[in-house]
């Protein structure tokens, strides 16, 4: 479906779409300006920690906040709202520019317009996601999918040990998703049966650490953040075994997937076709991969993100926001598969 979209409607010309990215990227840095006067309150949540951090705060050290606001705190206050605009002119341009049809600014759209919203009106920790994002692809251009693969995972290495621990496991879960795709039948039998195997080798603390952070998070936004948990929800069983573990995965599985079953509004609704959308790009067809194995790197680091995330996201706000730093990988998936099924499959450093 997300493929023809991609080439639904009139074709748009490259002046066109060079307007559009001009005036929203203009509109962009209008609200990034304008920051809370017309910007949600939640938006800054996390900003004001990692701000409080470069001020000199204790409250947060030691932790991720602390290790983002040591790093921001190489710019001055200007600097740093220069460097985040630059990401997200730079990002909002990488994503219209694969746009050739009036679906694909849908598409282009739907993608992109998360991102910006929660990553890249303030300087976050996923604002440093998305420029991950913006030199992975762009090393994709040198048509060297080998050396694609080695700057993600350095990057993504470098962020886990600076940042967030959890994207050794995203790296994991990519590197487990490339083999399974490259493998046979039995051996992905195998490959699966080893994981439920290892999964129900693990002791009981490992399950407490890889699913109990969702419990505290929940705790936090029942009983102590100012915006409330709308979407936010609770592990079903104490995840203290292998089987208490496979419920509370199956069931975040589906809150996260299928949030139009338990928040049927139109934000809910919203965000099931984004997600959707991370999905469909995630799922890329054997056939575009091996057309441009380059895009193999991308497909498993979004479904990395998708596997891990699901061990810990507390609602859906939180899982959007997460996801959508990779939505530029998603925007390129569907562009060069849009490409290929047409049958006109182009290099990557011409588009």
């Amino acid at each position: 479906m997300f493929n023809l979209l991609m080439r639904a409607g009139p074709r748009l010309s490259r002046g066109l779409i060079a307007c559009i990215a001009a005036l929203s990227a203009c509109g962009y840095m209008g609200l990034f300006v304008a920051g809370q006067a017309l910007l949600p309150a939640f938006l800054f949540r996390d900003a004001e920690k990692i701000q409080a951090q470069m001020d000199g705060s204790t409250t947060y050290d030691g932790s991720s906040f602390d290790s983002v606001g040591k790093f921001y705190s190489m710019f001055g206050p200007s600097l740093l709202n220069v460097f985040v605009i630059a990401i997200g002119v730079i990002f909002i341009w990488s994503m219209l520019k694969r746009v050739r049809h009036a679906g694909g600014l849908g598409i282009a759209l739907l993608l992109g317009a998360p991102c910006v919203f929660f990553n890249l009106f303030v300087a976050s920790k996923d604002t440093l996601v998305v420029a991950m994002s913006l030199l992975i692809v762009w090393t994709l251009r040198r048509e060297r999918e080998g050396f694609t693969a080695f700057i993600a995972c350095a990057v993504y290495v470098v962020y886990a040990l600076l940042v967030r621990r959890y994207f050794l496991l995203i790296i994991g879960a990519a590197a487990g998703v490339w083999l399974f795709r490259c493998a046979g039948m039995r051996a992905r039998l195998a490959m699966i049966g080893l994981a439920l195997l290892s999964l129900f080798l693990l002791p009981s603390a490992a399950y407490m650490a890889l699913l109990h952070p969702r419990d505290m998070a929940v705790d936090y936004l029942v009983y102590q953040s100012p915006y409330g948990a709308r979407t936010s929800f609770y592990n079903l069983l104490e995840p203290d075994s292998f089987s208490s573990f496979c419920i509370d995965y199956l069931y975040a599985m589906l809150r996260l997937h299928l949030p139009v079953l338990f928040s049927p509004d139109p934000r809910g609704i919203a965000m099931q076709v984004f997600v959707v959308a991370a999905w469909r790009a995630a799922w890329t067809p054997r056939r575009s991969i091996d057309a441009s194995p380059g895009l193999a790197v991308f497909a498993c680091l979004v479904m990395g993100h998708i596997l891990v995330s699901m061990l810990f996201e507390p609602d859906l706000g939180s899982y959007v926001r997460h996801l959508s730093s990779v939505s530029l990988l998603c925007m390129v998936l569907f562009s060069t598969r849009s490409h290929a099924s047409a049958g006109r499959l182009e290099p990557i450093s011409a588009r």
